[in-house]
């Protein structure tokens, strides 16, 4: 049922909002009969922030409140918005390790208030002046840094109306909570206890989408206006407005688990490109762009199949459309996946073959018959305004126990988190404080794995030759040119050996001869490669060079005065195999001294 305009204005009036007298938030008078003003902030990071927006204010709107949406990230600055609308796409296209490293590092309390401090300090007051220009009653934020700055502006006072902010993902990272906040807006009970365990005020609402998804046609109608065989098993593939994830490696497996295989890879036209040319000819492919008509495709499918989250999957629960999670994107694809699994709103595939699975038992079941947005009810989101509108909200008092400066404190926070990212002391804290699976990180105890580096394919060969024909269970870690050296072994660890490239941090050509690397790997040992070793000092910024899938191994040179426990490196770069012999020889003799048992990799 929709409100009246007079239950808006009278909680404006108890609050003392600018309806009623002229604030310093703006200049003009309005009248007393106007709407409240409630300012919608997003970022163009991705489509969902923007699309939860558009969609929250058409909510408010038509519940008689007056909306203006406007881009908080841009306003908090050129620099910072250029930053993460590119740098964020180019992570998620070319360095995915990256995002499991930063989600790692900010889901510690240390970092996520590292950030969240450094945000307020450096970017609340440019903040400020757009919602000084719109002097809204109310501020929702789509956002998670707009968000903290929003908590800073609200926790100096600066800011007298209420700020909420969005969550859409079923997975709610501590980052996103900002205790300075009034509310937070979450998908499930779940998700309000991950946000109330990050020291954050949530309720559960229901996700606002566009009309067209709690209104699908009729199945029949769907593929008939596509096009689509009415008997078939459609799997609709969706990578977001980026067409981000494995839609290739998920495409070939729908396809060959007999699906009828519907493709969407957003503005993404080079991906677009690729799968045409791949798909070219093979029966029940159809690869699609950018799409308006979503609410048709969803009512035509038989099943959805994304790697994130977010907003493409409320769209499928208020459509009544199965989810299958695949190869979740790391950090919050990974978390979110997690989440929708333990409520029951997805399943997930970590591999082809489990998707091909997962596709198999969908096929042979009958599609939910139930109305789309069928499910647990929740409260709509303009009623939890209207509510929070009505009385004065609690205010938390700030913390007392951080009493430096903010602009100390923010300086403090970025030198441990820069200390935790790129210095190995701090990185063997650092991953034990975030249960991140680093190898030979902090490890103590009396076993050590022997990691063997090679660069020269003859050397590979007789490394492998050695530890086979002496039962060693060394960790053989070769570069793509010595992985022509290895054959197939079921007893040795083999992982990817970084090439060197100066100081820098290594560039998009030497993160593709890692991949190149592995790939030659498990095509000459039959086995994927697990590991990743660094060429500089390792440090959980170097999960950012890490192939998909490779965990990072932190290893202390052999013959340094160095505790051995852990992982000893053996480095025969450049070495003959006589050489490379004498010096495995050599880690040996080190360990035996240290009285420590040598250890296959994997069980460290």
């Amino acid at each position: 049922m929709r409100p009246s305009r007079t239950a808006p204005r009278r909680a404006a009036e108890r609050l003392g909002s600018p309806l009623f007298r002229r604030r310093r938030l703006g200049t003009e008078e309005r009248r007393p009969d106007a709407a409240p003003r409630v300012l919608v902030l997003t970022a163009r990071v991705g489509g969902g922030h923007e699309a939860v927006g558009r969609t929250v204010g058409a909510e408010l709107e038509a519940a008689g409140y007056a909306v203006e949406s406007r881009d908080g990230l841009r306003a908090m600055g050129f620099a910072l918005n250029w930053a993460l609308t590119r740098g964020y796409r180019s992570q998620a296209r070319h360095l995915p390790a990256s995002l499991g490293a930063i989600f790692a590092v900010t889901s510690h309390p240390a970092g996520a208030g590292a950030v969240r401090g450094l945000v307020g300090v450096l970017y609340a007051r440019r903040l400020m002046r757009l919602v000084r220009e719109a002097a809204p009653d109310a501020v929702i934020s789509t956002y998670p840094l707009v968000t903290a700055a929003l908590g800073r502006l609200r926790r100096d006072g600066s800011l007298p109306a209420p700020a909420l902010a969005i969550i859409p993902d079923y997975g709610v990272h501590p980052l996103w909570v900002i205790p300075d906040l009034d509310l937070h807006l979450v998908a499930s009970p779940r998700s309000a206890e991950l946000a109330a365990a990050a020291g954050g005020t949530a309720t559960p609402v229901r996700m606002p989408v566009a009309p067209g998804f709690r209104d699908t046609p009729d199945r029949e109608v769907a593929r008939a206006t596509l096009g689509i065989p009415e008997e078939a098993f459609v799997a609709l593939l969706v990578g977001g407005v980026w067409g981000i994830g494995d839609l290739e490696g998920a495409a070939a497996c729908a396809l060959h688990s007999g699906a009828y295989t519907v493709v969407v890879t957003g503005e993404n036209e080079k991906l677009k490109r690729r799968l045409e040319k791949r798909f070219a000819g093979v029966r029940g492919a159809r690869i699609l762009g950018w799409r308006d008509d979503m609410p048709r495709l969803m009512a035509a499918a038989d099943c959805l199949v994304q790697n994130a989250g977010g907003m493409t999957c409320l769209e499928a629960i208020e459509s009544g459309l199965p989810i299958l999670l695949f190869d979740p994107i790391l950090g919050h694809g990974e978390l979110n996946a997690r989440v929708m699994e333990e409520e029951g709103l997805a399943r997930v595939a970590n591999t082809p073959e489990e998707l091909g699975r997962l596709l198999r038992e969908s096929a042979s079941e009958a599609r939910d018959g139930g109305n789309p947005g069928e499910g647990p009810q929740r409260t709509e989101i303009r009623t939890i305004l209207a509510g929070l509108l009505n009385g004065e909200p609690e205010r938390r008092p700030a913390s007392r126990g951080w009493r430096l400066r903010p602009a100390l404190a923010g300086i403090a926070a970025a030198c441990l988190v820069s200390w935790s990212l790129f210095a190995s002391s701090g990185a063997a804290v650092g991953a034990r404080a975030l249960s991140l699976d680093v190898v030979g990180a902090g490890a103590s105890g009396d076993r050590a794995a022997l990691a063997v580096r090679v660069t020269e394919p003859e050397t590979a060969a007789a490394v492998q030759d050695l530890a086979e024909a002496r039962r060693l269970p060394l960790a053989v870690f070769t570069t793509a040119r010595a992985a022509g050296g290895l054959a197939p072994s079921e007893d040795l660890s083999f992982g990817i050996a970084e090439e060197p490239s100066g100081f820098l941090p290594a560039s998009l050509r030497d993160r593709r001869e890692a991949r190149d690397a592995a790939a030659r790997i498990a095509r000459a040992t039959g086995r994927e490669p697990r590991f990743f070793l660094p060429a500089r000092h390792a440090n959980l910024a170097a999960l950012a060079e890490a192939p998909p899938r490779a965990g990072l191994v932190m290893a202390s040179p052999a013959g340094t005065e160095k505790d051995p426990a852990g992982v000893v490196l053996a480095d025969v770069s450049g070495l003959t195999p006589k050489e490379a012999r004498s010096e495995i020889d050599a880690a040996l003799e080190d360990l035996e001294e240290a009285g420590l048992e040598c250890a296959p990799l994997e069980e460290l």
